[in-house]
């Protein structure tokens, strides 16, 4: 019964849920990310001054960095379950300002 002794981590993952995008990218937003659209190759590159860019294109793929934040962003909602999910649906969504 060796793995009942093991601590349950999320790993996250090298995409992102579809259902959890949305949270995922309010979540860095409230932590003090800002979000910057490239479209000429379809990702979102999000960053904070003194951390890594997080990168994060239109298939959910993830560079490092950014899976490393969507595991601990896992480990929140594991911790605070579905009122975390909710409060973050429920807040406005910031809109990315895209020059057209």
């Amino acid at each position: 019964m060796k793995y009942l002794n093991t601590p349950i981590e999320p790993e996250g993952g090298k995409t992102i849920h579809p259902q959890m995008a949305a949270c995922f990218e309010t979540w860095l937003l409230n932590d003090g990310y800002q979000a910057k659209l490239l479209k000429h190759i379809a990702v979102v590159r999000y960053f904070k001054t003194g951390k890594p860019s997080l990168e994060v294109n239109c298939h959910g793929v993830m560079n490092t960095p950014a899976q490393n934040r969507y595991a601990v962003f896992l480990k929140q909602y594991l911790r605070h379950g579905k009122v975390l999910i909710t409060t973050l649906r429920g807040q406005h969504p910031k809109v990315l300002r895209v020059a057209a």
